[in-house]
């Protein structure tokens, strides 16, 4: 087993088929129906088309059916690179699990690098290839942006550690690369700078450590950078300011310890965790163990050991920062895949572990049977993200004080066409937040889509008043009036979800439509000009291209004559 080991490859494909054996059936689950609609469906026509690579650069994620707070356009190029082998639920998922085993290969590689035994670095990397909280990350889609994300943080602190070492500039390269492509993933990968700060610290006097003003300046150019191209790209949604995100982490301190309670012991895992339902028990018996294992370890200030403490904390702590009010906080488990590794590290490079002899039938066994039970628990708990009722069902059934979980579910039972099950449910997300989004809205889509207009009118009005930037209410009122054929009102209401969202593209098919049967041609065209900047000829609606072609014959004989 020990010669097996030694050979690099045959440690790759031992991790390899670990995540496989856990995970790979995860391949076949379905859309959960929980943040995959907008990129993957609504979006679908946009990131198949690979010659919109450089679009995903300059909008929001939910570019160009919906808006949205965030900038990562790594996250959705890898969703357009994954749809040129397929665009199937199992394509993204195969997707996912790729990227876990690559993220597990790095880690190993990473530990090795900061001189973690070979025998620890595979234990630790086997654990968190297995680990209940990662299962978000691999089998839910849209999660994958936690693993590409530690893929080129990974990255980047690997070259910093080479940097160090040998002062060579392709290094520095490197981590510049890794960093920039990392910051563009994710918002997160500005808290990596205390983790780089405080690993110079303890290797300053090497050779590369001369040039941290260098290093420091091109750090801080690439965050200014993308914080000036984010600025310009997020205008229609306010950003928070610094001291409304302090106040925000200090409201949502407490999740901390939840979180690290579900490092050690994560036996109380949920699609939407809130704090009314969750277990602080479990964070509190971790941090005593931690407390206990500093000192009986004898682990030094400037060690490994405190690296590890203080990337969980700092790589967590964003997590508790949200546009959601701190009563409305779901407190994901993806968000712990990163931060999870600080604790890895945090053992994996005491003496105390160091010095066990994994060659030992008894050293080895406790480990082994950690990964066993992570492995099951890994296994059982995947399956609540096989479809979208598995998934709603038991969030409601783990956090029945959450409207979000309330709301999805009700979604889902409307997408199935239960009408009865899904209003029973509006009326209990409604009952714990009267204010909740989009409750109204499903219902007037779903009613507007069986032809019930004065019910979908009124749910569409309660909409408006709850958010009147609900962009998709104002544009399906609009389709209401036209029905009725009030064009006049059609107008106002499609101009105001114009006015809301100007890169919507089923309202500039409606205005070019509307516009095109009052004969005001020259604004027809200027929306399906609209159209075209967003969409190939080939995506667009029937409707739009014969427009077009009656255009291009009135245009043909105009020549003519």
């Amino acid at each position: 087993m020990t010669k097996f080991l030694n050979s690099k490859w045959a440690v790759f494909c031992l991790l390899v088929v670990i995540v496989l054996a856990v995970f790979g059936r995860a391949i076949w689950f379905d859309y959960v129906q929980f943040d995959e609609g907008i990129p993957l469906i609504n979006n679908r026509f946009f990131i198949s088309d690979i010659s919109n690579f450089l679009e995903v650069f300059k909008h929001d994620i939910n570019y160009p059916s919906a808006v949205a707070p965030y900038y990562r356009p790594i996250f959705i190029l890898s969703f357009m690179l994954n749809s040129q082998l397929g665009s199937s639920p199992l394509a993204y998922h195969l997707g996912n699990i790729l990227f876990h085993i690559l993220v597990v290969i790095m880690l190993f590689w990473f530990l090795s690098e900061l001189g973690v035994k070979k025998s620890v670095s595979i234990l630790s990397s086997v654990l968190f290839a297995v680990h209940p909280a990662v299962i978000p990350v691999v089998v839910w889609i849209p999660g994958r942006t936690e693993a590409i994300l530690a893929i080129f943080v990974l990255l980047s602190l690997v070259f910093f550690i080479k940097f160090l070492k040998t002062a060579h500039w392709y290094y520095l390269i490197g981590v510049f690369l890794s960093f920039g492509i990392a910051i563009f993933t994710k918002e997160t990968t500005v808290a990596l700078l205390p983790i780089l700060f405080f690993y110079y610290l303890m290797h300053r006097n090497e050779k590369g450590s001369e040039m941290l003003v260098t290093v420091s300046s091109g750090l801080v150019l690439i965050i200014v950078a993308w914080f000036f191209i984010r600025k310009s790209i997020i205008t229609q949604i306010n950003d928070l300011s610094f001291f409304e995100m302090l106040n925000v982490l200090w409201s949502n301190s407490s999740a901390a310890i939840l979180y690290l309670g579900k490092t050690l012991l994560p036996f109380n895992l949920t699609g939407l965790p809130v704090l009314e339902n969750s277990l602080f028990i479990y964070g509190f018996i971790t941090l005593t163990v931690l407390v206990l294992y500093w000192i009986f370890a004898k682990i030094k200030l400037i060690s490994l050991g405190t690296l590890g403490l203080i990337w969980f904390v700092a790589l967590l702590a964003p997590s508790l920062v949200s546009y959601n009010m701190p009563d409305n906080m779901i407190f994901f488990e993806y968000r712990l895949y990163l931060p999870l590794m600080g604790i890895l590290i945090f053992f994996a490079s005491s003496d105390l572990i160091q010095k066990l002899d994994f060659k030992k039938l008894k050293v080895l066994v406790p480990g082994l049977v950690v990964i066993v039970l992570f492995s099951s628990l890994s296994f059982i708990y995947s399956s609540a993200y096989k479809d979208k009722m598995s998934f709603w069902q038991k969030a409601v059934a783990d956090s029945p004080s959450s409207s979000d979980a309330h709301n999805g579910l009700a979604t889902a039972y409307l997408m199935d066409g239960k009408l009865e099950e899904a209003e029973a449910e509006f009326i209990k997300t409604t009952e714990i937040n009267p204010k909740e989004k989009r409750v109204h809205l499903l219902l007037g889509l779903y009613y507007l889509d069986q032809e019930i207009y004065d019910k979908a009118k009124t749910e569409f009005e309660k909409e408006i008043e709850i958010d009147p930037k609900s962009f998709v209410a104002y544009h399906s009122l609009g389709r209401i009036y036209g029905q009725n054929k009030n064009l006049k009102e059609a107008e106002v209401n499609f101009l105001k979800a114009f006015e809301i969202n100007p890169d919507y593209i089923l309202v500039h098919q409606d205005l070019a439509v509307l516009y095109f049967v009052q004969n005001k041609h020259p604004q027809a065209i200027a929306h399906i000009k609209e159209l075209l900047k967003r969409q190939t000829a080939e995506t667009l609606h029937p409707q739009i291209l014969k427009i077009i072609e009656i255009y291009a014959k009135e245009t043909a004989l105009q020549k003519s004559l």
